[in-house]
């Protein structure tokens, strides 16, 4: 019982300093609070205290040094591809600057993706992105969740490129999506993604062409991201 009492202390000092880190409060270089200041505000044992601040460095936002205390390390040390990390941003940073950082991220590196599950032409791997497409198509009426259909299908076609070094970024898509779905989808005025859309990317893949189906998610996400830019307001953002 006390284990458990101790780690529910440690994630809550974890979660309430990572969003203030990532909300600035502790900006780059700063000084975080120090162990005593920590137990105070948190009424938490050493050892709790100690747990979070291990936490929060393994994740690249501290560095400690013995009797110096901890230090706000520079932000491209920061792991932004860790979902907690994700996550205290989303809490941080307004909807359409979070969801345009997102999307321009997503175009770098899911364009090439797509082309690469192509030219690997994988039937397995092909046959996921069809399954998820699927399951978006379900959801559009009501059948499944909108939200991780649409991961499920992005994910899919990071797994189809045969690259082990994209799957680390499913983290980003999974993250990417909770938080801009239920925006986007307004935008569009639809209930999932845009199928049209996705169909052509998984229609490319599967017939084995690179430079369609770069064009092709190139197309859908630039999209998104043109009506992010510009819309009046956003709504639906969590």
């Amino acid at each position: 019982m006390a284990g458990d009492q101790t780690s529910s202390v440690t994630d809550e000092i974890t979660n309430i300093l990572g969003r203030e880190i990532l909300g600035g409060l502790f900006p780059p270089g700063a000084t975080l609070l120090g162990e005593e200041e920590i137990c105070a505000r948190f009424d938490a044992s050493r050892s709790a205290a100690r747990e979070a601040v291990k936490i929060l460095s393994a994740k690249g936002l501290l560095l400690t040094r013995p009797r110096r205390g901890s230090r706000i390390r520079p932000l491209k040390d920061w792991n932004f591809l860790d979902p907690s990390v994700l996550g205290w941003l989303r809490a941080s940073a307004t909807p359409r600057h979070f969801i345009t950082e997102l999307l321009e991220v997503r175009l770098a590196f899911e364009c090439e993706a797509a082309a690469l599950a192509a030219s690997r032409n994988n039937a397995d791997e092909i046959a996921a992105i069809r399954e998820a497409f699927e399951a978006m198509r379900a959801a559009s009426s009501g059948q499944g969740d909108p939200v991780s259909s649409d991961a499920a299908f992005h994910e899919a076609v990071l797994a189809a490129t045969g690259n082990r070094f994209f799957l680390p970024l499913s983290a980003l898509i999974h993250t990417a999506l909770q938080y801009s779905v239920p925006t986007t989808n307004a935008l569009f005025g639809h209930p999932v993604g845009d199928l049209d859309a996705h169909g052509k990317v998984l229609r490319a893949i599967e017939a084995g062409d690179a430079a369609r189906a770069r064009k092709a998610m190139h197309d859908m996400l630039s999209e998104v991201l043109a009506r992010v830019r510009t819309a009046v307001e956003l709504t639906g953002a969590s």
